[in-house]
């Protein structure tokens, strides 16, 4: 039994060391470079429709309150008393928000712009080549069908 295990691991290890891999790093072609593009443009969109929303939200609601502080303050230096101010914690958050969205919106347009430039120049045809073989003690030049992919980086 040990002898007939260790046959089949002796014929089992030769098949699985010597089969042939799939590369990971198969090129691109022009539809996932296009696709690519349009998936960051759409990304780049929204962040920077969020970044916008948020930021004018935020003026928004710190508007009344920045008046109000402002009335306050001159109210104070009349009276004597010092004028009570109101919290931004809020207003601020959704504002630095909102600009860093806007902001992380440019890398994304500069990448989509980037891939659609790749997408245009990827081209692939089909072209004849020539290959020398022997045939019948004389060299003869055979013609067949080749399939090309350009990549320009």
């Amino acid at each position: 039994m040990k002898k007939i295990i260790v046959y089949i691991l002796l014929l089992i290890f030769p098949a699985v060391a010597f089969c042939q891999s799939v590369p990971n790093d198969l090129p691109t072609v022009k539809t996932d470079y296009l696709k690519k593009s349009k998936n960051q443009k759409t990304a780049a969109w929204v962040l920077l429709g969020g970044g916008f929303v948020l930021s004018t939200t935020s003026i928004l609601i710190a508007t009344p309150k920045v008046e109000e502080d402002y009335v306050n303050i001159f109210a104070g230096v009349f009276s004597g008393e010092p004028a009570p101010q109101n919290d931004y914690t809020a207003e601020n958050i959704l504002l630095v928000t909102g600009t860093v969205a806007m902001l992380g919106s440019i890398p994304l347009f500069i990448a989509s712009k980037k891939n659609k430039k790749k997408a245009m120049d990827v081209s692939a045809n089909i072209k004849m080549e020539n290959a020398t073989m022997i045939l019948k003690q004389s060299f003869v030049q055979s013609s067949y069908p080749a399939i090309a992919l350009k990549i320009k980086l």
